[in-house]
């Protein structure tokens, strides 16, 4: 979980300061470095705050291109990205680090905006295209990883968190109107919390360039009709077969990284199904941590342990109470940034921040499955 920011104007230079605070009000997502640059005529800024998992040695960024007239800012994972490297290798691409985000920058050179198509992970990046005058701003396809803006005094801020676009000095207004839409049903994909900050909805980018800015969706679910699903209809069995291989290779594509692993695990089929596949890829035990509770009719410690114990992880509780959540419910709305409708988000906090504690930065989780 690293943390971006970027400010872009037409006319008027950024100021550094503004970028500075923008950076450090997000160093609890970047512990490992934190770095900015910009742009010769001041009217480019990007930020970075690094966890480092791939390539701890020289993956700070934001990274540059060959020439230096492409640089980008990357909060997350490119998975397949060894694939991906390789084969811009043998188109001429020159590598700075043996980073994955760095993909993305060459993938650039050669595809422009369409680089999304073939970018498959989770993330937030900002791109700045110094020869053709042009800034990038993308979000994966199910919106994993954040990535909100803002337009003020007529320079356009980014950030991988809103509390960072007010330090930078966006002003914090609430917006009535999204909080009216979040009372009566769901609001709109790009709305907040704060009036005049939007999100980059999952699946979208946000091109800017000397003619303004603009939004554009890059990908949606592509639904099968159901005629067509009829007429190719196959053996329940043959769908098991096909889920449980693709499922296990997006497990496996995600265990690359240069630091250790553990697995968030309940008792639930999502998180025991996840810890399987990645104990059946992993040459060491996998630290499994599952919150435990005081209460019998939320405890799934029991299960949890039993899985555990199946695959060969070791099981790491940690026993919560009632307490916990409400006095850690306030960090934990200042962190995610969101509406929370009941103590599942502050549960997770908690969890999180055991693991955190434990020395782990990256954990597999079936959340959103």
């Amino acid at each position: 979980m690293c943390g971006i920011a970027a400010f872009f104007s037409q006319s008027k230079p950024v100021l550094t300061d503004a970028l500075e605070n923008a950076v450090q009000r997000l160093i609890h997502r970047g512990p490992d470095n934190q770095s900015v640059w910009l742009s010769k005529d001041r009217r480019v800024g990007l930020g970075h705050t690094r966890l480092s998992i791939i390539d701890l040695a020289t993956g700070d960024q934001p990274i540059a291109n060959e020439d230096e007239r492409v640089r980008i800012v990357v909060n997350g994972e490119f998975y397949d990205f060894e694939r991906q490297r390789f084969e811009l290798k043998k188109r001429g691409h020159q590598f700075r680090t043996r980073s994955d985000s760095e993909i993305a920058l060459h993938l650039y050179e050669d595809f422009g905006a369409h680089c999304l198509q073939h970018l498959r992970g989770e993330f937030a990046f900002v791109l700045w295209d110094e020869s053709n005058q042009l800034l990038l701003a993308a979000r994966d396809r199910f919106g994993i990883k954040p990535l909100y803006y803002a337009i003020h005094g007529g320079v356009l801020y980014l950030a991988s968190e809103v509390k960072a676009l007010f330090a930078a000095g966006v002003p914090a207004r609430w917006d009535h109107e999204y909080f009216y839409q979040h009372a009566t049903g769901p609001a709109m994909p790009d709305r907040t919390l704060f009036e005049g900050v939007y999100q980059v909805p999952p699946g979208y980018c946000l091109i800017v360039t000397p003619n303004g800015l603009r939004t554009h969706r890059y990908w949606e679910f592509d639904y099968t009709p159901a005629a067509e699903l009829s007429a190719s209809r196959r053996e329940e069995e043959s769908y098991v077969e096909e889920f449980a291989t693709v499922f296990e290779e997006a497990v496996r594509l995600r265990m690359r990284a240069d630091v250790p692993i553990g697995c968030y695990l309940s008792g639930g089929l999502d998180s025991c199904a996840v810890l399987g596949f990645a104990a059946r890829h992993s040459n060491a035990p996998i630290q499994a941590f599952t919150l435990t509770f005081d209460q019998a009719a939320y405890d799934e410690g029991e299960i949890a342990r039993e899985m555990a114990a199946s695959v060969g992880a070791n099981f790491f509780p940690i026993p919560i109470e009632q307490s916990d959540i409400a006095e850690n419910f306030a960090e934990a709305i200042w962190h995610s940034e969101t509406i929370f409708q009941n103590g599942h988000g502050v549960s997770k906090f908690l969890l999180s921040r055991a693991v955190r504690d434990a020395g782990y930065k990256v954990v597999y989780t079936g959340e959103g499955s």
